[in-house]
């Protein structure tokens, strides 16, 4: 998404208390497939947010590399392919010990389905999607 600090500038006199939270998200972003190309486009967006006269703070998901993670696409809806292969982990139990009731993880798919690709996000099997392998730990860091 782009930003443009001409528009925001002038959309509030009194910048004490303000701050612009901006979800600049990359994972749909197909071409992005090194991570010198992430950063470049990161170091682009935050030229941009550095010309706004009130702090940008960038987060929610920014980082992802891929929609991969479970329901960064909404609950159970896919916004597409994604770039890579997603990878598969035990879906987390829940922190309510005696009081929660565990969802079946023996089903092969579990609903409800949204409307878009989401065969690539439901819960199966008891395990929920997570992020691509494609970078290593080391570059996503």
């Amino acid at each position: 998404m782009a930003i443009n600090p001409d528009e925001w500038n002038d959309l509030f006199e009194d910048t004490e208390d303000l701050i612009f939270d901006h979800h600049y998200y990359q994972a749909w972003n197909k071409g992005n497939t090194t991570v010198d190309v992430f950063c470049s486009e990161y170091e682009k967006f935050a030229a941009k947010a550095d010309q706004i006269k009130y702090d940008v703070w960038i987060g929610e998901w920014s980082l992802g590399t891929d929609f991969c993670a479970h329901w960064l696409g909404g609950f159970n809806e896919g916004n597409g392919v994604p770039q890579f292969e997603c990878q598969r982990v035990e879906c987390p139990k829940s922190y309510l010990n005696s009081t929660a009731e565990d969802f079946d993880r023996t089903a092969t798919v579990l609903g409800p389905f949204g409307s878009g690709e989401s065969k690539y996000y439901n819960i199966m099997n008891g395990t929920c999607t997570t992020d691509s392998a494609h970078f290593t730990d080391d570059e996503v860091k």
